[in-house]
């Protein structure tokens, strides 16, 4: 760990910092129309039960990505199974004036 801090200029420490202080709030009214997938891990979730439902209940046109394990920090424990799911979500916005280029996703057509 330390030797990652240590690999990390102080303005982007900085700016970490701050992000991870801040209270923010996203509305999920302002999302509507935006396409979200949540990730679910089965295995030691890190946020309650209660949360979890709340969150699907603020996204209920969310799609859901199941993994049977990962813990607290699945994007970590099961990388690959997390970059699968990314790539997945953002398939959809291939082709789009803004969208990130991934190797192997065409644009949808049609």
């Amino acid at each position: 760990m330390v030797e990652q801090v240590e690999g990390h200029e102080r303005s982007a420490l900085a700016s970490r910092l701050v992000l991870g202080c801040t209270k923010n709030y996203v509305e999920p009214q302002r999302l509507r129309n935006t396409p979200i997938t949540l990730i679910d891990v089965f295995d030691r979730p890190g946020a309650s039960q209660e949360i979890q439902e709340n969150l699907a209940k603020c996204y209920p046109d969310a799609k859901r990505a199941h993994l049977k394990s990962g813990g607290n920090f699945p994007y970590l424990a099961c990388a690959n199974d997390v970059n699968l799911y990314i790539l997945i979500h953002l398939k959809q916005f291939a082709g789009e004036r803004y969208s990130p280029y991934v190797a192997g996703c065409e644009p949808v057509t049609g």
